[in-house]
C-alpha cells in the first residue's frame, strides 16, 4: 500500500512538472509600448487619418524611447516643422496626422536613429481649424475644429448662452475652407449651387434648452457664429426699481405696462400722466425720437398700452426732482444706453 502510494506521488508531481512546462512564460508589454498605445487612443490622436495639417498648426510629436523629439513644434510658412536631430525639416502641411507620422518615422530610420521607430502626431492648436463665436454666450472666443463638430458642440465648450442671448444665432460660412475634418457635403453644396446663402439662422434658445436635432447645424473650419443679443428696455425716472429689462426672445412683445409692472411700479413723486417713451432715430433731430405717452389714460384703459422696441427708454417724470430729461441723457448711467446699437 506504501509503495502504491508513493507511485501515485510521483505520477502527480510528475504531471504537476509537466504542465509547469507546458504553459508559456507570460508576456509584459513594455512601457513604451504602452505609452504607445494610450498615445494612439487619445481623443485627440482619433483625428489622426482625417485632419490635415496646415501652416501654422501647433503639433506634438510624441517619439518612444527619443525624448529629445518629444516635444511641440510650430508649423512654419513653408510648411515645414524641423526636428532636432533630422538632417533636412520634414514637411507637413497638406499631410494627415498619420501621414506625418509615417514621414517621421522614416526619417529616424533613414537616419539610423532608431530600428523601430514609433512616432504618434497630434494637433495642440491651429488659427485655420477653428471657428469663432461672439455675441450673447457666456465664453466667446475661437473654438478649434479638429473632428465632425456641430454648434451645440460648440455652444457647449462656450458654457452655454448668456442672459442677455437672443433667440437667433447667425452661422456665416467661410468662403475659402482649409483643409479640414473629413468631406463637407453643406459647402459642396453651396459651391455646386452659389445661391445658396452663406448665412443660416438657427433658433438657438430651442436649440441650446431643447436639444432639438433638426437645428444643430454642422460647423466647418473657418465658419463663424453670432449669437445675437435680446432687446433690451430701458425704465427710468419715477419708478421703484429703474433698469433695464432683457426680452426673453426676438419675438417677445414689451409694452409700458409690462415695462413699469417689471420696474416695480411708480414712486409716489412720479407723474405718469407725462411719460415719454425715448426711441432711437438717427434721422432726427440729436438721434432720439419722443413719444408722450399719458399711463394714467392707459392704465385706466382710456389709451392703448404701447408697444416698446428694443434699446426703447421709457422715461417717467417725477414732481418736485430738478432733473430734466437731457440731464438723464448726460448722465454716465444712461448715455451707455444710447452705445447699444439695435
Amino acid at each position: 500500500m506504501k509503495q502504491f502510494l508513493q507511485a501515485v506521488g510521483l505520477i502527480c508531481l510528475s504531471g504537476l512538472a509537466w504542465a509547469q512546462s507546458s504553459i508559456p512564460p507570460q508576456t509584459v508589454a513594455p512601457v513604451s509600448s504602452l505609452k504607445m498605445a494610450a498615445s494612439s487612443t487619445s481623443p485627440r490622436n482619433r483625428v489622426g487619418a482625417r485632419y490635415v495639417v496646415a501652416k501654422d498648426d501647433l503639433l506634438e510629436v510624441y517619439v518612444v524611447d527619443l525624448q529629445e523629439l518629444s516635444r511641440e513644434y510650430r508649423v512654419d510658412g513653408d510648411g515645414m516643422i524641423t526636428l532636432p536631430m533630422l538632417s533636412r525639416p520634414v514637411m507637413a502641411e497638406g499631410l494627415t496626422l498619420d501621414q506625418l507620422s509615417e514621414a517621421i518615422r522614416r526619417d529616424l530610420l533613414d537616419g539610423g536613429l532608431l530600428t523601430d521607430p514609433q512616432v504618434v502626431v497630434t494637433v495642440k492648436s491651429s488659427a485655420l481649424n477653428s471657428v469663432v463665436l461672439s455675441g450673447a454666450v457666456r465664453k466667446p472666443g475661437v473654438y478649434p475644429v479638429y473632428v465632425h463638430t456641430t454648434l451645440l458642440d460648440v455652444l457647449a465648450q462656450a458654457e452655454g448662452l448668456g442672459d442677455d442671448a437672443g433667440s437667433t444665432a447667425i452661422v456665416t460660412r467661410a468662403e475659402i475652407a482649409p483643409g479640414g475634418p473629413g468631406p463637407n457635403p453643406a459647402r459642396a453644396a453651396q459651391d455646386a449651387n452659389p445661391v445658396i446663402s452663406r448665412t443660416v439662422k438657427v433658433d438657438v434658445w430651442r436649440l441650446w434648452q431643447n436639444g432639438d436635432a433638426s437645428l444643430n447645424v454642422d460647423l466647418y473650419p473657418g465658419d463663424r457664429v453670432m449669437v445675437q443679443r435680446a432687446g433690451i428696455v430701458y425704465v427710468v425716472g419715477g419708478v421703484n426699481r429703474a433698469g433695464g429689462f432683457v426680452l426673453t426672445n426676438d419675438q417677445e412683445q414689451m409694452t409700458v405696462l409690462k415695462a413699469v409692472a417689471l420696474a416695480g411700479n411708480f414712486t409716489p413723486e412720479a407723474k405718469p400722466a407725462k411719460a415719454l417713451i425715448i426711441r432711437k432715430a438717427p434721422d432726427a433731430p440729436g438721434g432720439r425720437q419722443e413719444v408722450r405717452v399719458d399711463l394714467k389714460k392707459v392704465l385706466s384703459n382710456r389709451a392703448p398700452d404701447q408697444q416698446l422696441l428694443a434699446s426703447d427708454i421709457l422715461y417717467v417724470p417725477e414732481s418736485g426732482v430738478k432733473k430734466t430729461l437731457d440731464t438723464v441723457f448726460n448722465s454716465a448711467v444712461y448715455a451707455s444706453v444710447w452705445r447699444i446699437p439695435f
